[in-house]
């Protein structure tokens, strides 16, 4: 599994975007892309999980949390100097789109959005 998760990453950060299916902890993510300072991907998992695990991750990483809408899916917050958001749309009862951007001065941060999006669908 690691192999196959390290091959995606990989083919990630060569080809920018990935149109395939991860088997990860959260759920199933499908049509993950990665835009210009984003991660974006549609997560087969319910929205309440799905936010607690997002704030989890923001915890682990030691993120200082600036704003939190749970009604609109929206986290701000602070992690290594860089401004990250994280929006949750509810697509349907058990499929939610997960977006994390990250900027840091206002200019892009494509790796960390890509690395907090990673750490969120793989949390336990």
């Amino acid at each position: 599994m690691k192999k196959i998760v390290v091959l995606c990453i990989g083919v990630l950060l060569l080809g920018g975007c990935l149109a395939t299916t991860l088997f990860v902890g959260v759920g199933l993510v499908t049509g993950y892309t990665l835009g210009n300072d984003s991660a974006t991907g549609n997560v087969k998992s319910g929205y309440s999980e799905l936010w607690s695990h997002s704030l989890e991750t923001l915890k682990m990483m030691r993120g200082d949390i600036i704003g939190v809408n749970e009604s609109k899916g929206l986290i701000k917050a602070k992690v290594s100097d860089n401004d990250v958001v994280i929006k949750i749309d509810s697509l349907d009862t058990d499929i939610q789109r997960l977006r994390v951007s990250a900027r840091k001065y206002l200019l892009p941060k494509q790796n960390i959005a890509q690395n907090i999006f990673v750490k969120i669908i793989r949390n336990p």
